[in-house]
């Protein structure tokens, strides 16, 4: 069991800020067209991405949390922790967001506001859609935790951040890119719109299951090459 740490409480309030400032910006100005949208949600992970990647690897997704459970870049214990900070944190950055430009009341009229809807003919394309760019996102994380990139992890930050953007440009005229569960299912809670929710929770989940397990047993060809990146555990709290 993972020794709690003053360490450990940093990352984890970095994730709980970072998510919360993603959901409040995003749903805040994150509107319009496909371009404005891509570059306000894709631009918001550069920033927290090469804010907090050195403190906690700025994950902002449980999607990257538990790819990096999976692939052993932090404890199992402290990738749950992870996961429930960002599910506070949005939660608490879409409130902030909903009762400014949202509703003139709390739980006010059904505006479905910030809601990510499927606009694709048929609706089974979304899911295709939305495992693709959520393993993209995936992807790009076990690159950077690849032991060839640990020298160039100011520029990886970058990096991962226009994956998401180009990835968020690229579905957002089809499934709003979600690619991120927390992302979708607070403003479907506020709007009560549950429609393709499960598209939204469910496939990003899958895709941050099975990628990890494909770079391992395809790219890594099994062997445990993957170093310790940003935000994994050390040695001393091991002990």
């Amino acid at each position: 069991m993972a020794k709690w740490s003053k360490q450990l409480f940093i990352r984890l309030l970095c994730e709980l800020i970072a998510s919360l400032l993603v959901q409040f910006l995003g749903c805040s100005f994150g509107q319009g067209s496909s371009l404005a949208y891509a570059f306000s949600w894709g631009g918001l992970i550069i920033v927290g991405t090469m804010a907090f990647r050195i403190i906690s690897g700025a994950h902002i997704n449980p999607c990257i949390s538990i790819a990096s459970m999976i692939l052993k870049n932090i404890k199992v214990l402290d990738g749950f922790l992870y996961m429930l900070m960002q599910l506070v944190g949005s939660a608490i950055g879409f409130l902030i967001a909903y009762v400014m430009f949202g509703s003139n009341t709390l739980f006010g009229a059904n505006t479905n506001y910030c809601v990510t809807t499927v606009t694709v003919d048929p609706w089974w394309k979304a899911l295709i859609i939305e495992f693709y760019l959520t393993g993209a996102w995936v992807l790009a994380f076990c690159s950077s935790w690849h032991e060839s990139n640990q020298e160039l992890n100011e520029s990886v930050s970058l990096k991962i951040g226009l994956v998401v953007v180009g990835a968020t440009l690229v579905g957002a005229q089809y499934s709003h890119t979600c690619m991120n569960p927390f992302r979708s299912l607070w403003p479907a809670i506020f709007s009560m719109n549950f429609d393709h929710i499960y598209i939204y929770v469910g496939m990003p989940i899958v895709a941050a299951i099975l990628l990890p397990f494909a770079w391992l047993y395809i790219y890594l060809l099994g062997e445990e090459e993957t170093a310790k990146g940003p935000g994994a555990e050390v040695k001393n709290e091991e002990e």
